[in-house]
């Protein structure tokens, strides 16, 4: 019998996958799986449990959570020559990175996709050493979705994000950068900067559909607004998806290297990131495999 290795958050998206543990299990079971189950709690997360436990003799190791926990497997994951596919059970409040898979949005549709699915090798983004699926960031969005309480995440969903990013968005917030890129150095003052290899950040589209394997990230760069109407131009922009304007500068790259006057913040999946004056952000072309 094949070996399958669950992980889950029993506290992502209003416990959804803790409610509906036994039906899950069934699943796996009548699917030929011998499933072997970690929740994840406090100092046990889905990194820690595959990094100690190994992934010796699992056939397919199985993520439920939202795009934090997704992180933490991944990294755990990646860690081994060789680790088995991945199979996501998206659980959280915003689920980015699924929706940009196009998984299905319903616990028993995810399930055929993990069970009927073909494996995909997808690109991830090598942070210094850290991995990150869909987006590093930094600036005045960067921290929205780490430093959101869980449960407003759960209450209000999206609402929850966007009530954040408000309130961290002062005028006159700057994050002074030098960026290397394809050959060409941008220096400027900067609201928000990622790399990113998703089609949605904080549940909005990003506009056009972005390959997830073409071994290409999308550098985004956001120029700190001056006054008022400048904020209120800039809003406009993001909120029509203009990405090509004054403001704005998007494109695709596979290396960059930023370079900050101090320790700046980042996010890397949702989660903190650490702060550092300097880092390359490469791009390791499909290295996860992943059952779609």
């Amino acid at each position: 019998m094949k070996k399958l290795l669950l992980l889950y958050n029993p506290r992502s998206g209003r416990a959804h996958i803790a409610k509906n543990l036994d039906l899950i299990l069934q699943r796996f079971c009548k699917a030929g799986y011998e499933t072997i189950v970690y929740p994840m709690i406090e100092g046990l997360g889905a990194r820690e449990v595959l990094e100690s436990r190994g992934v010796e003799g699992i056939d397919l190791a199985v993520c439920c959570g939202g795009d934090g926990t997704l992180h933490h497997a991944v990294n755990g994951l990646l860690r081994w020559p060789n680790p088995p596919a991945l199979g996501y059970l998206p659980a959280g409040s915003t689920n980015d990175f699924a929706a940009s898979l196009e998984l299905p949005k319903t616990l028993e549709g995810a399930l055929d996709a993990i069970i009927e699915g073909q494996g995909k090798a997808l690109d991830v983004g090598d942070f210094g050493g850290e991995l990150f699926n869909y987006v590093a960031a930094f600036g005045a969005f960067a921290s929205v979705s780490y430093s959101t309480a869980q449960g407003a995440k759960n209450s209000m969903g999206h609402l929850a994000y966007i009530i954040e990013g408000v309130k961290n968005l002062p005028i006159g917030q700057r994050y002074p950068a030098r960026v290397e890129v394809n050959g060409q150095t941008l220096e400027d003052d900067y609201i928000f900067g990622s790399v990113c290899n998703t089609n949605y950040i904080g549940g909005f589209s990003m506009g056009a559909a972005a390959a997830l394997d073409d071994g290409q990230f999308e550098l985004l760069l956001i120029r700190a607004p001056q006054s008022v109407l400048e904020l209120n131009n800039l809003a406009g922009k993001l909120l029509a998806r203009d990405f090509d304007n004054e403001f704005i500068t998007m494109m695709h790259a596979d290396r960059v290297k930023f370079t900050f006057p101090q320790p700046t913040a980042w996010a890397l999946d949702g989660e903190f990131g650490g702060e550092t004056q300097e880092i390359e952000i490469v791009v390791r072309p499909k290295a996860l495999k992943m059952k779609l």
